[in-house]
């Protein structure tokens, strides 16, 4: 039998929830969880790296 909670949506980072859930952080916990990201893509990217290949390495570096 199915319940409404099988079909729950995941929270999305816009809405006046979001909002209200960044004005309490300090600008410090801002900057460390961008670095503590930067770092996980970094290591993610890292990772991935084997299945690069020139092509899409070389269509990456003019996207950006």
């Amino acid at each position: 039998m199915t319940t409404s909670s099988d079909h729950q949506t995941p929270p999305t980072a816009s809405g006046e929830h979001w909002y209200e859930l960044t004005a309490t952080l300090t600008q410090t916990s801002c900057e460390l969880f961008g670095d503590w990201l930067s770092q996980e893509l970094e290591t993610l990217e890292s990772e991935l790296e084997q299945f690069t290949t020139e092509r899409t390495a070389h269509n990456a570096e003019r996207a950006r």
